[in-house]
């Protein structure tokens, strides 16, 4: 649980991280930056960084 969560008394139930190079998800990212790319099928990482 990080600071604002639990001063919030909210629990943290995922952390994705979404910096460094991607050469894990190099396939993905050839085309597109790895905050462009899908995730759960309907959102993209920025979505949920903005929300």
């Amino acid at each position: 649980m990080n600071g604002v969560a639990a001063a919030r008394g909210q629990q943290v139930l995922t952390i994705v991280l979404g910096f460094g190079q991607g050469a894990r998800l190099f396939p993905l990212t050839a085309e597109r930056a790895k905050a462009a790319l899908p995730f759960i099928g309907q959102y993209r990482l920025i979505d949920l960084v903005l929300s």
